[in-house]
């Protein structure tokens, strides 16, 4: 085995895995529902293309690496994966054909090896390969000099997520992020950071918008069982094969509420997050009761 094949699979399961996982959180940011109508602008549009950029390329590339992982276990040769393309949905269905044996799977992993059936397909994969072969990426270039271009792409997402809803658990998660949120954002401006943590605020401030959300969710859960496809594809030990579920599962394969609280709203342990916004709150509201007594002093004072 030559030696690069090691540093190879490892650096490009990292990439991927990033790639994703960049473009998940992206999509949470895409404008959906009536909170978008109420914003009544296009401006933020473009966090389609940033999301679906980044997801469509680390889902083609985790998907590719499954499949030369387990060529190799099968006959020792990667297989050329350059015929593939960039076509998500013939990806897809040839991971699924990948005889993986059930008998090394944890219970956690077992419960992620069947392909998800997603209520949005075909329409959701559909989307996703259109844009990963040039139609959607390209799209607003194309269409400054052809008439014809056919711009879809947020068309395509917005009816897809049009009224989607999440879960109560992943509601309770996104109020807790605002929460949080506003915290830090009250704390800092104490402490007289404001300005010095201008750009951290505004990473939390970052709007998640509860359909978008939803389609991430079934997003996710591609990756996740593809995910489960290539660490399991890689667990036995072999000269110079690394186990790529060193780099994949601590990302993703998870539920998809410890998922969305990891590493989306990046809450950690959700327990001591509340205990300290007990803390936190109690600060803010003191200091308002502070505020409004020392304003009625000054008002009292002008009267006077």
């Amino acid at each position: 085995m030559a030696p690069h094949v090691w540093h190879s699979l490892v650096a490009e399961t990292q990439f991927a895995t990033e790639l994703a996982l960049t473009g998940l959180r992206r999509l949470c940011s895409v404008p959906a529902g009536q909170a978008a109508d109420a914003w009544g602008s296009d401006d933020l549009n473009y966090a389609l293309h940033v999301g679906m950029y980044s997801y469509a390329s680390g889902l083609e590339r985790l998907c590719k690496l499954a499949i030369a992982c387990h060529g190799h276990g099968t006959t020792g040769q990667f297989p050329r994966l350059r015929g593939y393309s960039h076509k998500i949905g013939g990806l897809l269905d040839a991971v699924e054909t990948l005889s993986i044996p059930e008998s090394g799977a944890s219970a956690r992993k077992s419960a992620f090896l069947a392909r998800p059936i997603d209520d949005l397909d075909p329409g959701l994969t559909s989307m996703i390969e259109r844009f990963a072969n040039g139609a959607g990426r390209y799209e607003h270039l194309d269409s400054l000099w052809n008439d014809d271009a056919e711009v879809s792409t947020f068309t395509e997402w917005s009816a897809l997520a049009r009224g989607l809803e999440v879960s109560d658990d992943v509601r309770d998660l996104l109020s807790l992020r605002w929460a949080v949120s506003r915290a830090i954002e009250s704390e800092l401006i104490s402490d007289g950071l404001e300005c010095a943590a201008g750009a951290a605020l505004d990473d939390l401030d970052v709007t998640f918008y509860e359909p978008s959300v939803s389609v991430m969710l079934r997003l996710f859960r591609k990756v996740r069982w593809v995910s489960v496809i290539l660490d399991l594809a890689t667990d036995q030990q072999r000269p110079g094969i690394p186990v790529l579920g060193e780099v994949v599962s601590p990302i993703f394969i998870h539920s998809t509420r410890d998922f969305f609280s990891y590493h989306v709203a990046r809450l950690g342990d959700e327990n001591v997050v509340r205990s300290e916004l007990e803390g936190a709150y109690e600060r803010i509201n003191a200091r308002e009761i502070e505020d409004e007594d020392a304003e009625c002093v000054e008002e009292s004072w002008r009267e006077d």
